[in-house]
């Protein structure tokens, strides 16, 4: 347990930097940042290309932070290796060299960012912003499929996370859960009228039991966000139970958990690890025994819905009138190939590395004609199958117009760096939920990529004159 905490939110760098006095600079400037935004860095330094290379066989780096003068290795090489053995680090080029050559050499080394010294510490302190942010979704990427509850019980394959960085995500936690436990009572209310009998009301006691565990995720999430702690709460599921687990508390003190849980006397069925509480609350299956689906829509028909137990108890008997959707199953597609595949993610990594950094008002041009570059490499690995050629479409129509257009790109970033980071996210969504998660059509997420696509594109085509007319929020309006 202590070892997936670790390695979900401490972060380790190394600096690979021939000068002394900027290497004290640079961890000078990290573990202010660290203190500042209560994270745990833990930071290794050497001057060295060689070490610095067999460093990265014995740990998995966050970020790399390498000057272009280091000794016994060039910079290039040894950021070559270092990718090699950990694609997932952040490798970002630190220099004062005003050779554009070895600054380019090093970024298709692989590399992800560069840095000009004297490094401007409001300017680094927001790009750190970034970097640990999607340091974080990767890994959370990675630890997807992982089991998270504290019994260590089997639980199926889909995994529901929220990751709680503000109070907006808190909300939509507590009203998606409220909203199912408030049908649910509705539901068994109309059954009791119909004395369905004991079986329901296990049903309702599941309802309130579901609330109770919401409610006190929720009260435990309030505490960790009100001293600037940002939580995960995992929901796994299995034929029995359901698992609420919320983890990154360890700045929270355990007695203030400890009262929030036991304050509801219901929740007896817990495990608290000091940063970490899994919740297991019980599960009561309810079965669609009959479900007759109406010529007309409009019209309500009714409906027979009864729990395992009661089919052996009474006969069926009408308890609601109401009107069910067919259920639409999730699947995988495996269509693409699996090099192509992997081509789109490293892609699609160093894309969304490049759109963090749109808005942060230091965008430069070859970023922008980056962004345009592996736009381009997606499109044309998608564009082969049929499946997602819409979606590679878009791509290249769109990094075509950031081509055509790259210093009104840099001129409107501030305006474009909301949209360009959801874009990012809607293209991992839809490579994660298509290929891995599952999706309930292959053409799921199209209509949304393309829209947004047309959307940056739009933004960047609009002349002068018009756009001086357009209210931002007008353009939700399409």
């Amino acid at each position: 347990r202590t070892e997936f905490y670790d390695r979900l939110y401490m972060k380790k760098i190394l600096i690979v930097d021939k000068n002394k006095e900027s290497r004290i600079y640079l961890r000078t400037m990290l573990e202010e940042y660290a203190h500042d935004t209560r994270k745990k860095f833990v930071i290794y330094e050497t001057d060295n290309g060689n070490e610095a290379v067999m460093m990265s066989d014995h740990e998995n780096y966050d970020m790399v932070f390498i000057d272009v003068e280091i000794s016994e290795m060039e910079s290039a090489k040894a950021t070559e290796l270092i990718r090699e053995k950990n694609s997932k680090a952040m490798i970002i080029v630190v220099s004062d060299t005003k050779d554009p050559e070895i600054r380019s050499r090093i970024l298709r080394s692989g590399a992800e960012d560069y840095i000009r010294k004297p490094i401007d510490p409001d300017l680094f302190y927001s790009r750190l912003d970034n970097y640990t942010a999607l340091i974080q979704s990767r890994r959370l990427h990675l630890s997807i499929h992982e089991g998270h509850n504290l019994y260590g019980d089997a639980t199926y394959g889909r995994t529901i996370s929220y990751f709680i960085k503000e109070y907006d995500v808190l909300a939509e936690f507590w009203e998606f859960y409220l909203l199912e436990t408030q049908e649910t009572r509705t539901l068994t209310d109309a059954c009791r009228r119909c004395n369905v009998g004991k079986s329901i009301l296990n049903t309702h006691q599941a309802s309130t039991r579901l609330s109770d565990t919401v409610r006190a995720i929720y009260d435990i999430s309030i505490q960790a966000l009100n001293i600037n702690v940002t939580p995960h709460i995992w929901i796994e599921e299995s034929d029995k139970n359901i698992y609420f687990t919320i983890e990154g508390l360890s700045q929270i003190n355990p007695d203030r958990i400890r009262t929030i849980l036991n304050k509801i006397p219901e929740l007896n069925t817990y495990i608290f690890d000091h940063y970490k509480v899994t919740i297991l609350t019980p599960r009561e299956k309810v079965d669609l025994c009959k479900v007759e689906i109406p010529s007309d829509p409009k019209k309500s028909t009714e409906t027979i819905i009864m729990t395992e137990t009661a089919k052996s108890e009474i006969q069926l008997q009408v308890v609601a009138e109401t009107y069910v959707e067919p259920v639409i199953e999730n699947q995988i597609f495996y269509y693409m190939d699996e090099e192509d595949l992997e081509d789109i993610k490293e892609n699609l990594s160093r894309l969304n590395t490049l759109l963090l950094m749109v808005g942060s008002g230091d965008i430069r041009y070859d970023e922008v004609e980056e962004i345009a570059y592996y736009l381009d490499r997606i499109g044309k690995s998608a564009s082969i199958y049929s499946e997602s050629y819409p979606i590679a479409r878009s791509l290249g129509e769109l990094s075509s117009t950031i081509n055509n257009n790259v210093q009104t790109f840099i001129d409107k970033s501030s305006s474009l760096g909301l949209f360009c980071k959801t874009f990012g996210l809607d293209l991992t969504n839809w490579l994660q939920m298509i290929f891995y998660d599952g999706a309930p059509s292959v053409n799921f997420m199209d209509d949304t990529i393309i829209s947004n696509a047309q959307m940056v594109g739009s933004m960047l085509c609009v002349n002068d004159s018009a756009s001086e007319s357009i209210d931002m929020d007008d353009i939700f309006d399409f």
